[in-house]
């Protein structure tokens, strides 16, 4: 069987006549004149993911190096040298549906590992449950608010608008959501210790948004721990009034064995 297309004059994805283009001069996309082979869909693979040039692994190097450079570059402009903020965003939640994936399948040992009280492992596999099937509405409610936080908390610092805050935790979400991934994944599953990978989870976060805001602000030490001490005051706030929620919407739909409303 041939793996040659008919003559390609015209841009698959914007009609623009591209007779003697390799690629589209109109939209970029590359010019395809052979049918998909298992071959050519690895290379696409390995030259998208795997190869050190790629705007992904470039983007994800330099958000632990200079995320001043990927993130402002993005707000002002800058398009073509780092991977776009929404595609970087969707593969984080593709790694997390991962990790969620094989955390499930785990839920009944972990849990009964860390509580002794039948209720207790009953509450928190639902709490972890209902957070594993609505993972992607949950980080498209959290980044709003978080990019809210932080725009209160730097309201005398005129650079960057609410939009542009939205544009910085979208990124930063992204990244240590990845990172975290990563690093707990196989600890949980060794170590078995809910708590301990919370623990490391909640300040590593707090740790890199600090360091991503210090970047693109230029505060001293002192200034932004300052201002991480505020951000966390406020958002520990909104976590204990969305948990009570939460218990007593569980509490009322009969979640919580006991009836009983409880912070998760």
């Amino acid at each position: 069987m041939s793996t040659n297309l008919t003559n390609i004059n015209h841009c698959k994805n914007c009609g623009f006549q591209i007779d003697h283009y390799s690629f589209c001069p109109e939209c970029g996309a590359k010019k395809i004149t052979k049918r998909i082979t298992f071959k050519n869909l690895t290379q696409e693979f390995s030259d998208r993911f795997l190869n050190l040039d790629n705007s992904f692994i470039r983007t994800f190097i330099h958000l632990f190096t200079t995320p001043k450079d990927v993130i402002d570059g993005y707000i002002n402009g800058v398009r073509k040298r780092y991977i776009n903020v929404f595609s970087y965003f969707a593969i984080s939640l593709t790694i997390a549906s991962l990790y969620s994936f094989v955390l499930g399948k785990y839920n009944d040992t972990i849990f009964s590992d860390v509580f002794t009280d039948v209720n207790q492992i009953e509450v928190s596999k639902v709490a972890s449950d209902l957070s594993f099937e609505y993972q992607s509405l949950i980080s498209f409610l959290t980044i709003p608010l978080l990019a809210f936080i932080s725009r209160l908390v730097f309201l005398n610092y005129k650079k960057y608008n609410l939009t542009e805050h939205f544009v910085i935790h979208l990124y930063a979400y992204s990244h240590i959501t990845m990172v975290i991934s990563f690093i707990t994944l196989p600890l949980l599953l060794t170590l078995k210790n809910l708590f301990l990978i919370l623990w490391i989870q909640f300040p590593v976060s707090i740790i890199y948004i600090a360091y991503v805001l210090k970047s693109l602000y230029n505060l001293s030490l002192k200034k932004i721990v300052i201002k991480t001490l505020l951000f966390v005051l406020i958002i520990s706030i909104f976590f204990i009034i969305f948990s009570i929620i939460v218990g007593i919407i569980m509490a009322k739909m009969g979640l919580i064995p006991n009836g009983e409303p409880s912070t998760i």
